[in-house]
């Protein structure tokens, strides 16, 4: 072992070196007094079905007597939540960029075959910032959308976690969507308290798609990924048309 990468809810992370390969990987070691193996083992199956740069490569599962082991690829990356807090806040256009990017990684949980998978704890510590790419870390909340009905708990980060994860209501792929609205919020305000407000005015368009993503109501969110990606990227454009004016 190197170093510990992180400690959280369900276990510690930690940055192991493999000798004959010679690269780094990310070793979470969770207590079986917390959760049994076959629970443990999805987050892995979750993980092997996933193929993107953005996400971890699942290596391989081990347990002993007191702990049950997950390896996977080591992504480097230091969290939005660390680079949002030291700085302040995201200016628009990177917000809008970096939002595209999360909207890519969760179209491709949401169109996993043969089963979706929803994540349910997007939030900006469980997002790193590399060479400028967003990448998606801590799998241990998603679930397959054939399953989330007969999940015993429900976790959710305050801020982050949609109304319908504290309601006990349905919970599907809009879920996710809220979650997006939350961090694209955080990164241009700087804060997850709704209420909480440090004097930057959102443009009108983002701050449209913000509340949009972010609706109580379900059925007046973007249905999917895709869209609020197609919405940010429509921004995007925009933006850039204006500096090609100005110049």
């Amino acid at each position: 072992m190197c170093r510990v990468l992180g400690c959280g809810r369900s276990g510690t992370v930690f940055l192991a070196k493999h000798m004959e390969l010679d690269e780094y990987r990310a070793i979470k070691r969770v207590p079986k007094t917390f959760v049994d193996y076959e629970l443990f083992r999805k987050e892995a199956l979750i993980l092997k079905g996933i193929r993107d740069q953005g996400i971890p490569i699942v290596y391989d599962l081990a347990e002993d007597d007191q702990y049950s082991y997950l390896i996977e690829e080591y992504l480097e990356g230091d969290s939005l939540y660390a680079l949002v807090s030291e700085s302040g806040h995201c200016s628009s256009v990177m917000t809008i960029h970096y939002g595209i990017q999360i909207c890519h990684l969760v179209h491709i949980m949401h169109s996993t075959m043969p089963t979706p998978v929803l994540y349910l704890d997007l939030q900006p510590k469980n997002l790193l910032l590399y060479n400028n790419t967003i990448k998606l870390i801590d799998f241990d909340h998603a679930v397959y959308a054939d399953e989330v009905e007969r999940m015993e708990e429900r976790y959710g980060t305050i801020g982050c976690a949609a109304p319908e994860q504290y309601s006990g209501d349905v919970l599907d792929g809009r879920t996710d969507i809220y979650a997006i609205g939350a961090v694209l919020r955080f990164m241009v305000k700087g804060t997850l308290k709704p209420d909480a407000e440090n004097g930057l005015m959102l443009r009108e368009p983002l701050e449209a798609v913000i509340r949009k993503c972010m609706e109580p109501d379900m059925e007046l969110r973007y249905q999917t990924a895709a869209e609020t990606g197609k919405a940010l990227g429509q921004l995007l454009a925009a933006e850039q048309a204006k500096g090609c004016l100005k110049r």
